[in-house]
């Protein structure tokens, strides 16, 4: 075996390896030995057939095919063994040539990164202070939800809330034909299409009324971008919706115990909500300051992987997992492939981000200790003795504890990182 090897970009090497003839026949023998177990001929049981006439029934070419099976993997692990390449995933095969058998492998290996001047970095997060305006605009909100529909007697107005029967067509295509519809009269809302609403303004119980509407051209359905939709509609009631006074009977419903207690409440949520927020700007600010000052290079495979990641993060949001995803991207005449183009970039960012907090880990011995560990998973556990016994037997799986204490390093370190970013001190 003839074997040669050169590092190329991106964190790859090219590994060229070329079989000498014996090596090839060794191969060619297992594999008519194989078939020749497999195969049956007339006259002759499984496998009892002379391997000359199994030779004559199969072909050359299938024997050659089979030897390839596993002449390939073999002859490739053997050559990464002897160039010392420590590969990270699986490689990129190539035949390039059968006589003699020739082939090539671009194999990812470990990526290099280069950190800039981490600990000069200076960020602060940003702090949110909740306004009374917006404890207004959720209690408000809370009146809507708890608020109670009442029928009037009188013409359509904005806000109203009517039920309604609905056709509409685009040219002899229908686009909806419901019965007793709710649709909320808004001032230019966008369902089923801008301008509808204004339509139903001024309109009476029993009415019935015929109108065309143009969809504008950057309506989020292409396919009825600029086109003309005909609609027939008949008003069948028309209903106010009521709000309950804010009250301490109101703070009650509402999960308080009086308006006061209620607002500090909502305070509390939205101001967690708002350091959430804060934290994932600054982490991103954080994240891309440190990309941008780290020489960073990596095969492509991993990049391929995250978006496997995330392909699957996305298929959990639907019941019926990637089945639904696909068949989300069908409707949104979307390709599967199209849609990990997408991903590329957000997949990208991620893998460069987990290779520098790694390596920032491994620079400054940044790791889990066992302790930690335990800890973890009785957080998980969150006090339940049942799911806390489940934890500790996944963890018996080298996988499973693998990865938790990958978590627990990242989190440290990003622990660490803002430690030194928010601090004042050089």
């Amino acid at each position: 075996m003839k074997i040669s090897s050169e590092q190329i970009e991106n964190s790859q090497v090219a590994l060229n390896v070329e079989m000498e003839g014996i090596e090839t026949d060794k191969y060619m023998e297992q594999a008519l030995e194989h078939l020749s177990r497999e195969v049956t001929l007339p006259g002759f049981r499984k496998g009892k057939a002379p391997r000359s006439l199994v030779e004559q029934h199969v072909g050359k070419q299938a024997i050659f095919q089979e030897a390839l099976e596993h002449l390939i993997p073999e002859a490739y692990e053997e050559a990464l063994k002897m160039e010392s390449i420590a590969a990270i995933a699986d490689p990129k095969i190539e035949l390039l040539k059968i006589d003699p058998v020739i082939f090539k492998a671009i194999v990812p290996v470990q990526p290099a990164v280069t950190l800039g001047n981490y600990k000069d970095l200076r960020l602060k997060p940003e702090k949110k202070d909740i306004t009374d305006k917006e404890i207004d605009e959720v209690i408000e909100q809370l009146r809507l939800q708890m608020g109670s529909l009442e029928p009037v007697e009188r013409n359509i107005q904005f806000d109203d809330i009517v039920s309604i029967d609905i056709e509409g067509k685009k040219d002899e295509e229908t686009l909806i034909d419901r019965k007793g519809v709710l649709h909320e009269v808004r001032k230019e809302s966008n369902y089923p299409v801008p301008g509808f609403s204004e339509h139903l303004v001024d309109l009476k119980k029993s009415d019935e009324t015929e109108f065309s509407i143009t969809f504008p051209a950057d309506y989020e359905i292409k396919d009825l971008a600029e086109k003309e939709a005909h609609f027939k509609v008949k008003i069948n009631e028309i209903k106010v919706k009521v709000l309950p006074e804010v009250n301490d009977e109101f703070a009650k419903n509402a999960g308080g115990e009086s308006v006061p207690d209620l607002r500090e409440k909502i305070k509390s949520g939205l101001q967690t909500r708002a350091d959430d927020q804060a934290h994932r700007i600054f982490e991103n600010k954080l994240m891309s300051s440190l990309i941008e000052q780290t020489t960073i290079e990596f095969p492509p495979v991993l990049v391929e992987k995250e978006i496997d990641n995330l392909i699957s993060e996305e298929a959990r949001n639907f019941s019926d997992g990637v089945k639904g995803l696909e068949n989300y991207l069908k409707n949104i005449k979307k390709t599967y492939d199209e849609h990990r183009e997408e991903l590329k970039t957000t997949a990208t960012e991620r893998v460069k981000a987990y290779l520098i907090i790694n390596k920032i880990a491994e620079v400054e011995n940044i790791n889990a200790t066992d302790e930690e560990l335990n800890q973890t998973v009785e957080k998980m556990a969150k006090g339940d003795e049942k799911k806390l016994a489940e934890l500790n037997n996944l963890l018996s799986l080298p996988q499973t504890q693998a990865s938790l204490r990958d978590m627990i390093v990242v989190n440290k370190t990003m622990e660490f990182i803002t430690n030194i970013v928010t601090s004042s001190e050089e």
